[in-house]
């Protein structure tokens, strides 16, 4: 499937490959994300709703569990951590003595904005505990994003605790972005059961180097762990793009597969709508 050296052609492609239903970060755009007509769930921004708990509750302790709480009322099928834009992804478990004067800093902020590697490690570890007992995936950006991350702290192996300790068994880890750590998001993919990626906001920005990452990623990571996403908002424009484009940079991937006698194209044609839309189905309960 999606090959311009095979059979089908793209139209043909996007026929066969309409899904119909989108995840939608509540978090991020308000109101302005709601403005295509199709069917939405809810993934709930970690940080957005951490915030604003932070107000009433005084101290540390309270104020996690009370997120802890939200995420256990939320009906999000996911929860997404944005912790790459305020913190490192080199998790480590805060020294507790740094806990209550880090919070007390962000409560003296008059828009409570999280930031530094205590608290946003604190509160992702917390969460990720929940989301494991919850059996609900977590969405953990990494990788490319806007000017406010360093990019040299945004790498996905910094998430290693978040798969191996046991305080966190079963958690499903769902690595948004990741260029230019494609690579590194595939491997982990390849070695621990519980782990996902996308290519998302890569893909519209990266352009022909699109490709490149997407085929790249394809060699390494099986293919039930790959899913599509746009990370489109606002401009319903992006939707499309975005959709042209991911479309285009799977079937070069797929292609070189088949040209290269690895896959049939009955086998890159079936792994191409899971990548498309089965695989996201299963992984957030969709079906």
């Amino acid at each position: 499937m999606l090959a311009s050296r095979s059979r089908l052609t793209l139209p043909e492609i996007l026929r066969r490959s309409r899904t119909g239903l989108r995840l939608v970060d509540t978090g991020y755009g308000g109101a302005e994300t709601a403005e295509a007509p199709v069917p939405s769930r809810e993934v709930l921004r970690l940080e957005t709703a951490a915030e604003e708990l932070v107000p009433s509750h005084a101290d540390v302790g309270s104020w996690l569990d009370a997120v802890c709480a939200a995420v256990r009322r939320s009906s999000a099928v996911a929860v997404k951590t944005i912790a790459a834009y305020r913190a490192s992804l080199r998790l480590r478990p805060p020294p507790p003595a740094e806990l209550p004067s880090a919070y007390r800093a962000l409560r003296r902020q008059e828009r409570p904005r999280l930031a530094g590697d205590t608290l946003c490690h604190a509160l992702l570890r917390r969460a990720a505990g929940e989301c494991a007992r919850l059996e609900r995936p977590l969405q953990v950006h990494c990788g490319l994003g806007d000017p406010d991350e360093d990019l040299a702290e945004s790498s996905p192996l910094g998430l290693r605790p978040l798969l191996t300790e046991p305080g966190f068994e079963g958690l499903r880890v769902v690595l948004l972005h990741c260029y230019p750590y494609h690579r590194e998001a595939a491997y982990l993919c390849s070695v621990y059961p519980n782990v996902w990626m996308d290519l998302s906001l890569a893909v519209p920005l990266a352009g022909l180097d699109a490709r490149r990452a997407m085929a790249e990623t394809l060699g390494l990571c099986p293919w039930s762990k790959l899913l599509y996403a746009s990370d489109a908002s606002r401009l319903p424009e992006m939707y499309l793009v975005a959709s042209l484009q991911y479309r285009e940079a799977l079937a070069g991937g797929f292609g070189e597969l088949v040209a290269a006698g690895a896959v049939d194209l009955a086998q890159a044609e079936s792994a191409g709508r899971q990548v498309l839309a089965g695989n996201a189905r299963g992984l957030y309960g969709l079906e």
